[in-house]
């Protein structure tokens, strides 16, 4: 290779956007570019001479160490040469920075082994990984959020009660299942308007949030209709959960945005998960008890017995 072609692969070597590293045998810095100057915050003049091991964290240096004295003793690179790998390396400030390495093995004319390595700053890269990852977990959330009360919506709550009842035929433990309807809802949308409406359904919410056990999972499951998903708890217990949260909103007035308040009252069903509990037959007694609430005058709880069908929660 001539003088000038040396010149041009010395310029192009310092030149590169990527950081680039001439090692000699026994993993020390022969020569750094203006990239590797940049990326770890050394001057050429800090690394030269230096085992880049400088720049690995203990983990990454420890397992570099025992590639290098493995290559000293049997000559084998151990498949790591020319494979890309993706890792973090150390800063002069103590900073880890992720980058993808390459190192490959360079010829010479005096036959002295020294190896080329190429890393890539991924910084840009897994802040951006990063966002994608949390975009997708927020898509994925507001696609399980009802978006008016922000409580979980029907498809979060028939997955998790499907979850629900697995667990319950596989240990045996008890669980309830509640449904709730505002009374007369029809009535507050067609006397303040659906906006109206819409803060009483956002109010009910929030109160439901607040009474409910912090285990229990609360779903908006359409128009004014609300489930609550009650894991470790039987009939009885979640029977005195439904019943406080009736008192609460009963004796509650509900805040409209034209500064007018209005009372609701809500008829609530419950039905316990038993073992080998379908989902979909559970909902339907539930759903019979709260019918069954509205029958005897609403504004009551009243559970799913086997046997006989609804009973009041209070009997």
């Amino acid at each position: 290779m001539s003088g000038h072609d040396d010149f041009v692969f010395r310029d192009l070597f310092n030149h590169s956007f990527d950081a680039q590293w001439v090692l000699s045998a026994d993993m020390h810095i022969e020569h750094a570019n203006a990239a590797a100057v940049s990326l770890t915050g050394y001057e050429v003049e800090e690394l030269v001479g230096q085992p880049l091991s400088l720049l690995l964290p203990p983990k990454i240096a420890k397992s570099h160490d025992t590639y290098v004295a493995h290559y000293h003793k049997h000559g084998e690179t151990q498949g790591v040469l020319g494979q890309p790998r993706r890792f973090e390396i150390l800063a002069r400030d103590g900073s880890l920075i992720p980058i993808q390495l390459k190192a490959f093995r360079l010829g010479g004319a005096d036959d002295e082994r020294r190896f080329g390595a190429t890393m890539v700053d991924l910084r840009a890269q897994v802040l951006l990984e990063k966002e994608q990852l949390q975009t997708m977990a927020q898509l994925k959330r507001l696609a399980l959020i009802d978006p008016l009360t922000e409580l979980w919506n029907r498809r979060a709550f028939d997955d998790a009660l499907d979850r629900q009842c697995a667990l319950i035929s596989r240990h045996h433990s008890a669980a309830a299942l509640a449904m709730i309807d505002i009374d007369h809802f029809k009535q507050v949308n067609d006397t303040y308007g659906h906006a109206a409406g819409d803060r009483v359904l956002q109010q009910l919410a929030a109160h439901l949030k607040k009474i409910v056990r912090k285990e229990d999972m609360c779903a908006r499951l359409g128009g004014e209709e609300f489930g609550i998903l009650m894991p470790a708890c039987d009939l009885p217990s979640a029977a005195i959960v439904i019943e406080r949260a009736l008192q609460r909103v009963a004796t509650d007035r509900f805040d409209l945005d034209d500064g007018r308040t209005v009372s609701i009252s809500f008829s609530a069903g419950i039905a316990a998960i038993e073992t080998d509990a379908v989902a979909d037959a559970l909902v339907e007694h539930a759903d019979a008890a709260m019918y069954q609430a509205k029958k005897n005058g609403r504004a009551r709880v009243e559970m799913w017995v086997p046997e006989t069908g609804a009973a009041s929660a209070s009997a």
